[in-house]
């Protein structure tokens, strides 16, 4: 595990009900460790500012509970791209979660839910007092989907197309995924209320418990697809031409502010530097170094204005190492310096 940049987490109990785990774990490993062959798990994670996590499992077989500790790693918590043999029905129990769906980056906030199918990569950021709640659903679970009245998920087209292509796709090769963002805030309550119940029913196992979990689940959908609580999206990546990479990529550079390497954005979205640069190019027409310089001088023009920050401070904060490239970048793009900028804008001011 050493050889992953020093980006593992540390396992604080690394044994529990007679399985034994590492003391060290990848991060990408943290939702696999306990599914298994399980036909459906709920999984609890929260993640705190101290870098302290806690994760529970909750399944047909005893409950699981491990605490990690992250507050050796430089950078936020996240996991590589990574897929399942399973269905996975995300639930942010949190102000905001971000994700990386294949090559899109993409934002939920408390409330919203996200539907991945099997074979759809994506990579997790957790942010300090997050919490998350995923539902891991087997094609088996799934096969045996009770088809009576009052249980068929034939009044969802969306949900029974979604799994129905997902099962039919034996290679695997569907890169698709749905997202739920809730339009009512007493929806919340609701859903927060099946999980408690699911989650209570997996530690008591009373008989018949099963058949109980699969009716909260389906309670769970029924809201899900309820127009006047959620809006639905149906995504599939499969073939957009690189265009959701390169807008991943431009999210990162608008956001930041700062200059940025690609070799930056690369490792954020795990993936190859040239072919980011390549798609970005196609799709913008600027290189990823260019855009970002435009951003940035941009930025500095903002605060030269509206701060009244050293020019040498901004060039620091901006990214910029070299002071004199700031200042000859600068008067490229504008005109004249940073300095006769700011006294030209306070003299329209």
């Amino acid at each position: 595990m050493e050889n992953y940049h020093q980006g593992y987490v540390q396992i604080e109990c690394p044994s529990r009900y007679g399985i034994k785990l590492p003391n060290k774990l990848c991060p990408d490993m943290l939702p696999d460790i306990y599914v298994g062959n399980n036909p459906i798990e709920l999984q609890e994670f929260y993640y705190s500012s101290q870098g302290k996590g806690h994760r529970s499992s909750y399944s047909y077989r005893p409950t699981i509970s491990i605490e990690i500790n992250t507050s050796h790693l430089l950078s936020p918590l996240k996991n590589k791209l990574h897929k399942h043999d399973y269905f996975e029905l995300i639930l942010v129990a949190s102000d905001q979660f971000e994700m990386q769906i294949e090559s899109q980056l993409c934002e939920f906030n408390k409330g919203d839910v996200c539907i991945l199918n099997r074979s759809t990569r994506h990579s997790e950021y957790f942010k300090p007092e997050g919490k998350v709640f995923y539902f891991a659903l087997s094609s088996e679970y799934l096969f045996n989907w009770p088809r009576e009245a009052g249980m068929s998920l034939q009044r969802s087209n969306l949900l029974t197309k979604f799994f129905a292509k997902g099962l039919r796709d034996t290679l695997q090769q569907n890169k698709d995924f749905i997202a739920f963002r809730y339009t009512n805030q007493e929806v919340i309550p609701p859903l927060h209320r099946i999980i408690v119940d699911i989650r209570k029913e997996f530690e008591d196992k009373q008989p018949g418990y099963q058949l109980f979990i699969r009716g909260l689940l389906y309670r769970m959908f029924c809201i899900l697809t309820d127009s006047e609580c959620y809006e639905t999206e149906y995504v599939d990546l499969g073939s957009d031409g690189g265009f959701s990479l390169a807008f991943s990529a431009k999210q990162i550079l608008d956001k930041s502010k700062r200059r940025m390497t690609t070799l930056e954005i690369a490792e954020r979205l795990n993936y190859n530097g040239e072919h980011i640069s390549r798609i970005f190019k196609k799709h913008y027409g600027y290189t990823i170094s260019e855009y970002n310089r435009l951003i940035c001088l941009r930025q500095a023009a903002t605060m030269l204005c509206d701060t009244s920050q050293q020019i040498q401070k901004i060039c620091k904060q901006l990214g910029f190492v070299n002071r004199t490239h700031f200042y000859s970048l600068f008067e490229q793009e504008y005109g004249c310096t940073p300095a006769e900028y700011r006294r030209k804008s306070n003299t329209r001011m």
